[in-house]
């Protein structure tokens, strides 16, 4: 009897705790209307209007993760399914900026274990773990190139087929492409700009460190007969053996993130002349991705790009900017599109990948949509070519402070990896 009431008066606690810090939200938030249904079935309504989503609580744990108000733990609470949102995902997610995120811990170790085993040892498993789930990305993607970067859109309701195709136009017209060219695509994905070029005669390299997209582009050179190759292969330890006439890089320098070490690779790999395609995601902050993210999609040093520390990078290279178009809009539409196309395969995606992954990039997928459309802007995109002048000395000019840093990390880096040779790895990303 006495444990009866202690748990009627438990679930009457966290009841109260979760409307009082909802409250909170919403006033501070000032977003659409949403109800709450705990437990017990008696929903609360919070905000002016007609609710807009539903938080629905299956369990008192499903309570206490929307008392924390902390993303991963509303995360992880809808990934086990403690926690349901019903109706407009979207108006929901608008309400994230306002949640918690401190997890210092998963911060902490995503910056200093690439520092203690080196990228090369690291890059293959985090990479695999978003890139390697059973191709289940498709289910969203557009049908015809399989792109899983923003298209170009000229309307908010034009197909996501349409959008990519125009993209991967402009990219290709940007890179000054022709016939007998050699390309090299850094992070091939699914081949769709791999495809697109070798189709109008252009000789490809893709990268990738996902074996499922090594496998499923590799059949789709053999079935349309291009002239292109797929490898295995770590960004920082690729050292091809002669020069590309362009390089393109979609929605890849966000797992890169070390933007002049990259400028230096591209410089070399590069002819004289050549042209670089970039489009990526961009943040305020240095370093502001969200724990779920680093966790459970993109581990490691994945973070939007900090555009003041990018364009220091290209001023301090050989490489002249040549065009640079806002993408931020054009993201937050694919990003919406891919979130339908979700919901509306869920009973098939379910069927076979199971229930939490779904559930995992819905989060994903909304959480990109609404932040592409915040009205603070703090989250952006774009579109950059970069040109490596045919006249070029080819120096990098960077201040005597970060040349000392840059030299010091390399006898760092040197030490580190001679020690770390004395234990055998996996997997370096190379083959």
């Amino acid at each position: 009897m006495r444990s009866a009431r202690f748990m009627r008066y438990s679930r009457r606690v966290a009841r109260e705790r979760t409307i009082a810090a909802l409250n909170r939200l919403a006033r501070q938030a000032g977003g659409s209307a949403f109800r709450l249904v705990p437990p017990d079935g008696v929903a609360i309504d919070f905000g002016k209007g007609e609710p807009a989503f539903t938080l629905r609580a299956h369990r008192p744990s499903g309570l206490d993760a929307l008392a924390s108000l902390d993303a991963l733990t509303i995360a992880h609470a809808y990934m086990d399914g403690d926690l349901d949102i019903e109706g407009d995902l979207l108006a929901a997610f608008s309400y994230q900026e306002r949640l918690g995120d401190f997890h210092p811990a998963i911060y902490l170790w995503r910056r200093v274990k690439p520092i203690l085993l080196g990228r090369p040892r690291v890059n293959p498993a985090w990479i695999a773990l978003h890139y390697d789930a059973q191709n289940a990305q498709l289910h969203a993607a557009e049908s015809i190139w399989h792109t899983y970067t923003p298209g170009v859109y000229c309307s908010d309701d034009e197909a996501l087929e349409s959008g990519a195709d125009r993209k991967l136009a402009l990219a290709f017209e940007a890179l000054r492409l022709e016939p007998g060219q050699r390309l090299l695509e850094v992070g091939c994905g699914w081949g769709g700009m791999l495809r697109y070029s070798a189709q109008r005669g252009v000789q490809v390299t893709g990268l990738t460190l996902s074996r499922l997209q090594k496998e499923y582009v590799e059949q789709r050179i053999m079935e349309e007969q291009l002239l292109a190759e797929v490898r295995y292969q770590d960004f920082f330890t690729f050292q091809p053996t002669e020069r590309f006439d362009a390089i393109s890089m979609m929605g890849v320098i966000e797992d890169l993130s070390d933007y002049r070490t990259v400028m230096r690779l591209l410089s070399r790999w590069l002819k004289p002349g050549g042209r670089t395609y970039l489009d990526f995601a961009a943040e305020r902050k240095r370093f502001d991705t969200h724990s779920f993210v680093t966790k459970h999609i993109w581990p490691g040093t994945f973070r939007m790009v900090f555009m003041p520390e990018f364009m220091e990078a290209v001023r301090e290279s050989p490489f002249e900017l040549m065009r640079v178009d806002n993408d931020r809009r054009n993201y937050h539409l694919w990003a919406r599109g891919m979130y339908e196309r979700w919901m509306r395969n869920r009973a098939r995606i379910t069927a076979e990948h199971g229930e939490r992954l779904w559930r995992t990039f819905l989060l994903l997928f909304a959480t990109v949509a609404a932040t592409m459309d915040r009205r603070s802007h703090t989250a952006t995109a774009y579109r950059v070519v970069l040109e490596l002048p045919s006249d070029s000395d080819g120096e990098f000019r960077a201040t005597k402070r970060v040349a000392a840093v840059d030299r010091a990390r390399s006898v760092l880096r040197a030490v580190r990896d001679r020690l770390l040779s004395l234990w055998p790895t996996r997997d370096r990303g190379s083959s």
